[in-house]
């Protein structure tokens, strides 16, 4: 997915009804992903218990698709590339803190520090854009 021309080829034809362009996008976009997903999931050794990176990783990304064609179909006229990763990234965020949330209610300290890390950052992120939106309207 590296040529933009050709993901705006595939989106266009998939956006006339050519249900291959669109199986392809889905494709491409599955492969990119699962990169993405295996790098995320290195971070927490402990969610591959008794399963392969690999396996997970696959078990994530089809989830993750799933969740896209659902909530992003590519016949919409407002398609955007940037909800669907949006909508990717989210699904593997809430995968992974709902698997963290299993092992710290059984125990897991670790598992629990890495969640409580995980809200505190998105906690911070939060804080941090709701300030810089405050500020952009008091510029105006």
């Amino acid at each position: 997915m590296t040529d933009p021309s050709e993901i705006k080829h595939l989106i266009s034809a998939a956006n006339a009804g050519d249900k291959q362009a669109q199986e392809e996008f889905f494709a491409k976009l599955s492969v990119r992903f699962s990169k993405l997903i295996t790098r995320e999931l290195r971070k927490y050794p402990m969610l591959a218990n008794g399963v392969s990176l690999d396996k997970k990783s696959y078990e994530v990304c089809q989830y993750a698709m799933n969740e896209v064609r659902k909530l992003c179909p590519i016949s919409n006229p407002d398609f955007s590339f940037i909800h669907v990763i949006n909508v990717l990234h989210n699904v593997l965020d809430t995968i992974i803190s709902n698997s963290l949330v299993e092992l710290a209610k059984k125990g897991d300290s670790e598992a629990e520090n890495l969640l409580f890390s995980i809200i505190r950052k998105r906690l911070m992120e939060r804080i941090i854009k709701k300030r810089g939106r405050d500020t952009q309207y008091e510029n105006k």
